[in-house]
């Protein structure tokens, strides 16, 4: 029985229906895409381990131009991949949104040089293919907003405990970030950053109601504590299968989640198919 149908009460027969796809899909594309790109620094984790001042990381907005951006190009490319599915990052834990949220003012159409929605052509894009399933990738946390306690590794801004109004506020705005979200009926949310909080206070139970208020069978990932559906190892091929049924390997073409100038340590072909073949 998985960990969501002994939270939410849903049958195990219900489950294995909304799990067939992603079990059948054997292979998915995941793209890490947003201001980290411009100086190729580790995304969001760079400021928040106080290798770079948060200003300066921020300061990328200013050179974020999606210029080159072309949706149709990458979903073509992810078609002929094979890929059965395909995963954006929606919102890394900086905070920047690539929608135009109605939540927040961080995004990359109010805040950066691009001025412009760069999910919503995206989506239409894989929309308009029949064998291609649409995932979101969302973060929890978000170290940018004025609401949310923890900023950096080593700086806070309150106790959750002390101030449970000012948290109530941050999950009012989390809540409604994934409201606009879930407008666009994606496939899968690949969740990121619960790992701060606790299952109640990041009310996961009232988030997946949500989630499922617009498609039923939307499958989530492990990190939402304890109300996902499959498991999400990284980088290296389990030594042992792990013991969830369904699991999925998030493996980088290099070294890096998002494109690093100098990360030149790609895998081999060989390197990337032996691994897809050992997960299969």
């Amino acid at each position: 029985m998985s960990a969501q149908t002994r939270v939410t009460g849903e049958t195990e027969e219900a489950y294995q229906d909304r799990m067939q796809w992603f079990g059948d899909a054997k292979f998915g594309v995941f793209i890490h895409w947003g201001i980290y790109s411009v100086r190729g620094v580790s995304e969001s984790w760079s400021f928040f381990n106080n290798y770079l001042p948060y200003e300066e990381y921020m300061q990328q907005l200013d050179g974020f131009t999606a210029e080159k951006y072309n949706a149709k190009e990458w979903v073509d490319l992810i078609e002929q991949s094979g890929a059965q599915y395909t995963v954006l990052t929606t919102k890394h834990p900086a905070g920047v949104a690539l929608w135009d949220t109605k939540a927040g003012s961080l995004s990359t159409i109010k805040s950066s040089a691009a001025k412009k929605d760069l999910l919503a052509p995206f989506v239409k894009e894989v929309k308009k293919r029949k064998h291609l399933k649409l995932g979101f990738y969302y973060s929890l946390l978000d170290w940018s907003h004025p609401d949310y306690p923890n900023a950096t590794r080593t700086s806070t801004r309150y106790d959750i405990k002390q101030d449970p109004a000012r948290w109530a506020n941050f999950c009012k705005f989390n809540f409604a970030q994934l409201e606009e979200l879930n407008a666009y009926k994606p496939a899968l949310y690949w969740f990121d950053g619960d790992w701060e909080q606790s299952a109640e206070d990041w009310n996961s139970k009232g988030i997946i109601s949500l989630l499922r208020s617009k498609n039923p069978k939307v499958i989530v990932n492990s990190r939402i504590q304890g109300y996902g559906d499959y498991d999400t190892p990284e980088q290296g091929v389990p030594v042992v299968r792990p013991t969830a049924k369904y699991w999925e390997l998030c493996y980088t073409m290099n070294d890096s989640w998002g494109y690093q100038h100098e990360d030149h340590n790609y895998k081999t072909p060989h390197m990337l198919l032996r691994t897809l073949c050992d997960c299969m």
